[in-house]
């Protein structure tokens, strides 16, 4: 049987493509206006990801085509792995590269605050994202050179920037932050190309593992990434934030310089409320933060509002305000 058989016919392969856009599609149908991220994530993301997980478990599906699902869901963990990794030094350095990855969780659960459920839900969505891009590039280029997994994240990349997002997070013509997300996105691609260029030994090697070592390597990612954020936990504050919010207007306290919690959602048009118990004042693009008072703020323009009180690197908040 050739190879080509056993990968399965082009309209199947292509059909596990589309399914692999499944978990971009929420944020591209919020990014475009077409429906809330909310919402196409619990309507479409979630059951075209399950849909994806019997795929590759089907006796009846092609085997290779099987194993292009698998190889290029490890090949996507490790190219998120890479992608994230080479940000962290800029993200110490003061730039504020993975606050997108916070707002995904807020627009998934449909909070007016964020929480540690939001940022949980937000890095897993997150990694989502990395493992269908894995898997969509697989099961098309399958033992095909390293660059052109190279060339699919700067691909990637330059979807964001030529789209709505790079205007609704405020990174359009702010050349720094580009450049540091194409790079970021080598570090994708190069793993994601190595591993499926090699796909052969990949698959060797993931049998060698035993038994369904690519559900292993998600279920501990997914566990990993819980472990980090503890969802099932709230601090004082953030509760004394939730007990001062209303549904139109929520809240955030500031202890020193920085907004608990950290991002905040309305509607344009609406405001939030600033409890700040520091000593210092503040003046912002959208009003004055006073000393040990509670002041309010309003938004009149979409997209994502940085509100920083002071100067320092990750001072101040996130304001989300939509149409």
């Amino acid at each position: 049987m050739s190879q080509e058989h056993q990968a399965g016919s082009w309209p199947g392969r292509i059909g596990v493509f589309v399914l692999s856009g499944g978990s971009i599609a929420a944020l591209l149908a919020d990014i475009f206006g077409i429906a809330s991220m909310h919402l196409v994530f619990w309507a479409v993301s979630v059951p075209s990801m399950v849909l994806l997980a019997v795929v590759a478990v089907l006796p009846r599906t092609p085997v290779e085509l099987r194993d292009r699902i698998r190889v290029g869901a490890v090949a996507g963990v490790l190219g998120t792995i890479g992608y994230d990794l080479v940000r962290v030094p800029f993200a110490i350095a003061g730039q504020r590269l993975f606050a997108p990855i916070e707002s995904y969780g807020l627009l998934i659960a449909d909070a007016n605050a964020s929480s540690a459920l939001t940022s949980g839900l937000g890095w897993c969505y997150h990694l989502s994202n990395g493992v269908t891009f894995g898997i969509a590039y697989c099961v098309l280029m399958a033992r095909r050179a390293w660059p052109w997994g190279v060339l699919w994240g700067l691909l990637l990349e330059s979807v964001a920037v030529f789209s709505p997002f790079a205007a609704r997070y405020a990174i359009a013509g702010q050349i720094v932050p580009i450049a540091i997300a194409y790079g970021a996105h080598v570090f994708y691609g190069y793993p994601v190309g190595m591993v499926v260029q090699n796909f052969d030994r990949s698959v060797a090697a993931l049998r060698w593992l035993g038994k369904r070592p690519v559900a292993v390597i998600l279920i501990v990612s997914v566990v990993a990434i819980a472990g980090w954020h503890r969802p099932w936990e709230q601090t004082s504050v953030e509760r004394e934030a939730a007990a001062l919010s209303k549904r139109d207007r929520p809240a955030t306290v500031v202890l020193h310089d920085r907004f608990t919690p950290e991002w905040l959602r309305v509607r344009v048009g609406q405001c939030i409320l600033v409890d700040n118990r520091s000593a210092n004042s503040y003046r912002t693009p959208f009003g004055d933060v006073g000393a040990t008072s509670q002041s309010v703020l309003c938004f009149t323009k979409p997209g994502v509002h940085r509100v920083r009180l002071g100067t320092r690197p990750y001072a101040g908040g996130f304001v989300y305000a939509q149409d």
